[in-house]
């Protein structure tokens, strides 16, 4: 196979993966649609009073064979109770190796670094129950289309130790590689103040230029401050990247229009 077909290939296998992302999206929303046809037709009614959300976010990556570190805000305008816009700004630094998240075509050798913007819409069928889907692109060392989608749903949520699943999966055109992370968390204690979350969770990845797929995995502790809309994440554990630790933190503000 010569590299017009291989660059070929990559390409009819990326442009499947945004067949079924799309396809996935349209299913969602007409079952979203057809779950609430039943209630005056809440699904299209703009809401009232609007809601604005910012989300401020930044994490870091460490191991002896890739290490990362990316930080960046979320906007997310309602539209109606079930559908909302939303539009996302990160900067990433690779200082080596190539890991789980990492859109280049080779290991880094020196510190690369790229932007992204993405835009798409965040579904919300159910309480706790969220699927934002993004489109966009890198620019900097990378340069070249990705797209998102990131899952989250709260179970038992009205028990008093609720469990949170969360599922991430993200295309980069560049390298043809897909990456996927899972969490599943549980609160298992909590105050006025703060919540602390225990679980487990991981990354999978791999084709295009990774080939079969690469894991890691490993336990996690969250703990979230009430007050000041805070959650603070660490997991570590071991996979395809050795021995690593992920440490995250977000802070979330909102206001009624």
């Amino acid at each position: 196979m010569n590299l017009a077909e291989l660059e070929m290939h990559r390409r009819s296998r990326s442009g499947s993966v945004l067949f079924r992302l799309c396809a996935l999206i349209v299913l969602l929303a007409l079952g979203c649609c057809r779950a609430h046809a039943g209630t005056g037709g809440e699904f299209f009614t703009l809401q009232q009073p609007g809601h604005l959300g910012l989300t401020a976010f930044a994490s870091g990556f460490g191991s002896d064979t890739y290490a990362t570190t990316g930080a960046g805000f979320q906007l997310e305008q309602s539209v109606t109770r079930y559908v909302g816009l939303v539009g996302r700004v990160s900067a990433f630094q690779v200082y080596q190796g190539k890991g789980y998240n990492s859109p280049f075509v080779t290991e880094s050798t020196g510190v690369r670094t790229y932007e992204r913007f993405e835009g798409g819409v965040d579904l919300k069928p159910a309480s706790g129950v969220s699927l934002v889907v993004l489109g966009g692109r890198d620019v900097g060392n990378s340069n070249a289309p990705v797209i998102e989608g990131d899952f989250s749903s709260w179970l038992f949520q009205y028990r008093p130790y609720p469990v949170n699943l969360s599922f991430s999966s993200t295309h980069f055109f560049e390298n043809a590689v897909t990456s996927n992370q899972i969490d599943l968390r549980a609160v298992v204690y909590g105050t006025a103040r703060w919540l602390l979350l225990l679980g487990g969770g991981g990354a999978v990845w791999g084709g295009g230029t990774v080939g079969k797929p690469n894991g890691q995995g490993g336990p996690d502790v969250g703990l979230f401050l009430r007050e000041h809309h805070t959650s603070i994440d660490l997991q570590s554990g071991y996979g395809s990247s050795h021995l690593y630790g992920l440490l995250s933190v977000s802070v979330g503000l909102g206001w009624d229009e």
